[in-house]
């Protein structure tokens, strides 16, 4: 079945606007080519098999949960995307899809056609939040679409985390899968985000994790892929005011044939500004990922402090990491460092271990865990940081 306007009719009760911007991407869609591997981003990347019209039919409408800390502040919203565009159009309209474009590629301009089960939460001005806001996005079938679409706005010295669970009820399952998330931080905001995507092993993956920061405000960001046959993550951070602060953290562990691809951006638009980025994952068996950032410094962004790190651990000869960190500079006055590395399970270490009468397995998950253990004492809260050592512990073992 193609992806056609009468797809879009699967969509009810949105008001008006946002039914034009969703016929607005679809033409897009269809406008667009597939990436090709004359395109420098996905030079490495193959999506020639993927035809996302096998997989149009929408499973859900509003398929997440919100878990809740408790009653929450008075002023915040946290409601579907799809209700809130009808309720508070003035906080919503001028900001979905401003930071995540749809036309970029075929695959955004497919899920701002048909984001489904999205979230909006907005934190107003001084208002802090304590305990964690947690939303699970699900899918229970497979050969089906599930597009969630995760719209956060902080105020003016807002403080809180979010923590974004993509759950699939079978390992196995099939489809076409795409999480994204557009974060405003106001001045002196300071929030913490982590996604956590577990899609069944089967389906492709794509997602886009967008930051604008505006003066003095501080984002914590923590990705982690487990899942997904295919799965490429984007994630960009926009400093656009002076002290503003990015922290842009990620762990993946790929095994069996998974192909993990990431794309990062350190975008520094005005001076004063840091970020700091470290990827690391670990391959096994016949995965391969691939990683590319680019620390971005504008012509007027004097005293910018940026920093790029991605470390992979390859722990079979048939696994493949590449690594592609790059540099785009423009002022002089800076501070930029950034490096890779490619390597396996140092012998040393494994050899130390076993003569202390350690068995293999049990000694090379040791490594692993010990591997990770410096990126995971930097997710930004403690809920988040027990899934998360859980799910690797599940996956490693």
């Amino acid at each position: 079945m193609g992806i056609t306007a009468e797809t879009l009719d699967q969509l009810q009760g949105e008001p008006g606007w946002l039914r034009e911007r969703r016929e607005s991407a679809l033409s897009a869609y269809g406008r667009l080519p597939l990436p090709s591997k004359t395109d420098e981003e996905w030079r490495r990347t193959d999506v020639s098999r993927l035809d996302p019209s096998q997989f149009s039919r929408l499973e859900h409408l509003d398929g997440q949960k919100l878990v809740l800390p408790e009653a929450l502040p008075e002023g915040v919203i946290l409601e579907p995307l799809r209700v809130a565009a009808e309720r508070h159009r003035d906080l919503i309209e001028p900001r979905l899809f401003s930071l995540v474009h749809a036309d970029r590629d075929r695959f955004t301009a497919l899920h701002a056609a048909l984001f489904t089960g999205g979230t909006f939460l907005y934190v107003p001005d001084g208002v802090v939040i304590d305990k964690p806001i947690i939303g699970q996005h699900f899918s229970h079938e497979s050969g089906t679409g599930v597009l969630p679409h995760t719209l956060i706005v902080a105020g003016k010295g807002a403080k809180f985390h979010y923590l974004d669970e993509y759950i699939a009820e079978h390992d196995d399952e099939t489809g076409y899968r795409s999480g994204s998330t557009e974060i405003f931080l106001g001045e002196g905001a300071q929030v913490g985000y982590v996604a956590v995507q577990k899609w069944g092993r089967n389906v492709w993956h794509f997602s886009d994790q967008r930051a604008e920061l505006q003066k003095d405000s501080t984002l914590r960001l923590f990705n982690v892929t487990l899942g997904g046959s295919f799965s490429k993550t984007r994630v960009e951070a926009s400093l656009v005011g002076e002290g503003s602060n990015a922290e842009l953290k990620a762990i993946y562990f790929a095994s069996g044939d998974q192909f993990f691809d990431f794309h990062t951006l350190q975008d520094h638009r005005v001076g004063n500004t840091r970020s700091d980025l470290l990827f690391k994952g670990a391959l096994q068996d016949v995965s391969r990922t691939v990683y590319a950032g680019l620390i971005k410094i504008a012509k007027h962004a004097a005293r910018s402090d940026a920093y790029q790190a991605n470390r992979n651990l390859v722990l079979s000869d048939k696994a493949k990491a590449t690594s592609i960190p790059m540099l785009e500079i423009d002022n002089n006055d800076v501070r930029c460092t950034h490096g890779a590395t490619v390597g396996p399970v140092d012998p040393e270490h494994l050899f130390y271990l076993r003569s202390r009468g350690i068995p293999e397995p049990t000694a090379k998950r040791m490594l692993i865990q010990g591997f990770f253990g410096d990126v995971l004492d930097r997710i930004p809260f403690e809920h988040a940081r027990r899934l998360v050592e859980a799910e690797l512990e599940s996956r490693i073992g």
